[in-house]
């Protein structure tokens, strides 16, 4: 098959979220299936091509029509582990210095911005990059170069199936569209305030755009259901989209269910190679070791070296991580948060159930780790200040860092109040960490008391009195749960691998798209 994947991230390209691993590991399974895959990425001002091999600057050239205004458009390519990318230029994306959200390095183009705030001006880079497909196709591509499937990736991408059909483009004549929904929840929407704005950036028909209205904005996931085959990234969340009572999605669930427009539930896999712990070059840890084989002496190795080179009262900072609070070298049991610094993972629920378990048990340490709200930095921060060697916070990111928390730890807390997949789950299994996490959406893959531990509701009394469970256990004996790191990685290994899910999953999926049901 020909396959088009479209997406603002791109893992090694352009990164933000977790969308980037499955856009990037995704086209690369598919590639290894036999697949010819395409992938369209904005070419932001951040971008450095030179990892695309041979690169071809201004392959191509177009002009599209937005905003009314006329913007001119550039098409480089290059490969990047088989998939050809394709970058997008103009204007609106070279002067960005980030993915969605304005950093630093904006302020010399928007001295006027504040920093982790969208970009003011996200309809028209989304509906320039869209369209610029559409000119794409129908410029440069011939019957037999036209993709049997375009897969676009979260709302950012969800119109250009829309768009396309709008303008009876030949190119797309017999080509068929997915449309991802990698997370419903609130500021994940795009959406156009009304009708009149969202003509004013697509051109498209009043009547298509009255019947994709959310009250009076348009949902571009709902533009997209009337010419797409939506899916989502676990079958937990795929129901969950469909529950008229979910308030987690401001409203879309509701009309979703109304209109019994179907959604697809595919959890998303992982690239076991990555992060392979018996391969420290891969991993990126000072030691290795074998979770399947329970040969963890190289996990305990890399939490001594953390306790003493990192996590230290005296240690060093890492660069671009601010540092709170510290741990000592008396703690026994380890936990360990490690994602976004949003209200949607739960981070108020993880910080009181830690304060209790902390008093209960004087023996349990605690790692935090994300980037996100100034509120919960600083929450997180004076939670680690006045903890007093039991608990050290650090704001930002950076890879290899991040996967010494994980893996230091006996256990990764992921109290999230909706999670449409995760992978900090996946990691944790990875590194011989138990995932503990509140019962909801893609977390439910997680099966309890075998893979992992779930709890509900999700409240700081039930998460802790969880964690007081486990700690008990860990600290009456030490390698009691080694037959739960054993079965996670193997279920994971034999499950969950990109191979398996695109193979099993995503190429079925295209097959019945193009060809119906067998």
């Amino acid at each position: 098959m020909n396959i088009w994947m479209v997406a603002r991230e791109y893992s090694g390209i352009a990164e933000a979220g977790g969308v980037k691993n499955v856009v990037c590991s995704l086209s690369e399974a598919l590639v290894k299936l036999g697949h010819n895959v395409v992938c369209f990425l904005p070419f932001y001002g951040f971008v450095n091509p030179q990892s695309l091999g041979t690169f071809r600057q201004n392959e191509y050239s177009a002009a599209v029509q937005s905003a009314g205004e006329r913007y001119l458009i550039s098409y480089s390519s290059g490969f990047l582990n088989g998939v050809k990318i394709i970058l997008v230029g103009a204007q609106c994306f070279w002067a960005k210095q980030n993915v969605y959200t304005y950093c630093a390095a904006d302020l010399e183009n928007y001295p006027n911005c504040k920093i982790g705030e969208g970009y003011a001006d996200q309809h028209l880079m989304n509906t320039v990059f869209e369209k610029a497909i559409l000119a794409y196709g129908e410029e440069y591509c011939s019957k037999n170069d036209s993709p049997q499937i375009i897969h676009c990736h979260d709302a950012c991408a969800a119109a250009l199936p829309a768009i396309i059909n709008g303008y009876k483009k030949n190119s797309f004549e017999k080509t068929k569209f997915v449309v991802s929904i990698h997370n419903a929840g609130p500021y994940y929407h795009h959406e156009f305030k009304d009708v009149g704005e969202a003509q004013f950036y697509t051109g498209l028909k009043t009547e298509v755009l009255e019947v994709s209205k959310n009250g009076e904005k348009v949902e571009p996931y709902l533009l997209a259901s009337h010419f797409a085959t939506l899916s989502t990234v676990s079958p937990d969340y795929a129901k969950e989209l469909l529950d008229p009572a979910n308030q987690n999605t401001d409203g879309l669930s509701k009309i979703f269910a109304e209109r019994k427009i179907p959604i697809v539930g595919i959890t998303n896999g992982i690239d076991l190679p990555r992060y392979e712990p018996m391969n420290t070059d891969a991993s990126r840890l000072p030691f290795a070791f074998d979770p399947e084989n329970n040969d963890l002496a190289g996990k305990y190795q890399c939490r001594k070296y953390f306790l003493e080179k990192i996590a230290a009262k005296d240690a060093p900072e890492i660069v671009g991580m601010p540092k709170s609070g510290y741990l000592d070298s008396d703690g026994r049991v380890f936990f360990a948060y490690h994602g976004r610094l949003v209200r949607q993972k739960g981070i108020l629920v993880l910080l009181e159930a830690a304060r209790d378990l902390l008093k209960k048990v004087p023996e349990a340490r605690l790692v935090i780790n994300g980037q996100g709200e100034e509120a919960l930095r600083d929450m997180c921060a004076s939670f680690a200040n006045e903890s007093r060697g039991k608990v050290v916070f650090y704001y930002g990111y950076e890879k290899a860092m991040s996967r010494m928390f994980t893996a230091a730890a006996d256990f990764a807390l992921l109290p999230s109040d909706f999670e449409p997949c995760g992978t900090e789950d996946f990691i944790a299994q990875i590194y011989g960490t138990i995932p503990v996490a509140h019962a909801t959406g893609g977390l439910k893959k997680i099966v309890n008391g075998k893979s992992g531990f779930l709890y509900e509701p999700n409240t700081p009394e039930r998460l802790a009195a969880l964690m007081l469970e486990l700690a008990q256990k860990k600290l009456k004996n030490a390698k009691c749960y080694d037959k739960i790191i054993r079965q996670a990685y193997k279920q994971l290994r034999l499950n969950y691998t990109w191979k398996s899910v695109a193979k099993e999953q995503y190429e079925r999926l295209y097959w019945e798209l193009m060809f119906g049901k067998q």
